[in-house]
């Protein structure tokens, strides 16, 4: 029945099974088989030091390749091991003929002075001008409004292209997530999302302490079980309205990625005190400071 059945699928959907994976990024021993009708089991082997998302991609040419988007299996949170396995529906992906490779994208690799802290790995110190990071985790960095890439200094009311106008109504209406377009972090990082934030505030897997570092007040974040940890100043906020600098030296604030809703004038961010640290969201119009993440 089992043979029947094989004979039957490759006569509407042939499978090639000569799959292109790079062992350098950690996956190797691809092997493709059908599983059911309409379905398409990948098996992989994989060696990597950091749970890792994976994605199965399919060309006809390997050419052009497509993300396998109806798949089940082995894909989130992967760590070493073998014999994982894919199971890509093709059918519900509405792909029902053709002759196909395989391979396996895992994330491109984190800059190498990012820092892991439960499961985030997280730029040592602060976004500066745009495209570029403070030279110590104690240095302030520039302040951003919501989705704009343009920096704002936390000693004076300029920004990074020279401009001394602040306007209360800068915000690009419209959208509900931070426009890569407009990320001003550098190459290999990015804005940090809502969850990614909420990390550091898992009190089981990391330890939140204000403190000082070189004189400048701010909390340190470390992870319980790898001891890794980094500062971020407290460098305090501009004024939606005014652009007036305020809670300097006693309040952090840093954005995430993730506005509250397309007509909410809200936006996601961490704050904290010398007493503690939780997730708010205030005027998008405000500026605040960004601690940028591995885009992996």
């Amino acid at each position: 029945m089992k043979r029947q059945f094989s004979i039957i699928i490759s006569l509407f959907f042939l499978v090639l099974p000569g799959s292109i994976a790079n062992a350098a990024d950690g996956a190797s021993n691809i092997r493709v088989d059908y599983s059911c009708p309409g379905k398409v089991t990948v098996t992989y082997d994989l060696t990597t030091s950091h749970p890792t998302d994976i994605t199965l991609q399919y060309s006809p040419n390997k050419s052009k390749w497509l993300d396998a988007e109806a798949v089940t299996g082995d894909v989130k949170a992967q760590t070493t091991g073998t014999g994982k396995t894919i199971v890509w529906d093709c059918f519900a992906d509405n792909v029902r003929a053709g002759g196909f490779y395989f391979k396996i994208v895992l994330p491109s690799s984190p800059p190498p002075e990012c820092v892991w802290i439960n499961g985030v790995c997280w730029a040592p110190c602060n976004v500066d001008r745009p495209g570029t990071l403070v030279e110590n985790p104690e240095d302030a960095g520039m302040l951003y409004r919501f989705n704009i890439n343009i920096g704002w200094s936390s000693t004076s009311l300029v920004d990074s292209n020279g401009g001394t106008t602040w306007s209360s109504s800068a915000y690009p209406p419209g959208i509900t997530t931070w426009e890569k377009a407009n990320d001003p972090s550098p190459a290999g990082y990015r804005v940090p999302t809502l969850e990614e934030l909420q990390t550091l505030l898992d009190g089981t897997k990391v330890t939140s302490t204000w403190t000082t570092q070189n004189g400048k007040p701010g909390r340190r974040f470390t992870d319980r079980t790898t001891g890794n940890s980094i500062f971020m100043p407290a460098v305090g906020f501009r004024d939606a309205d005014s652009g007036s600098l305020n809670v300097s030296g006693t309040y952090g604030y840093y954005w995430s990625n993730n506005k509250q809703s397309v007509g909410n004038n809200g936006a996601y961010y961490m704050y904290f005190t010398s007493g503690s640290a939780t997730m708010n969201n205030p005027n998008r119009n405000s500026a605040l400071s960004v601690r940028p993440v591995a885009e992996n």
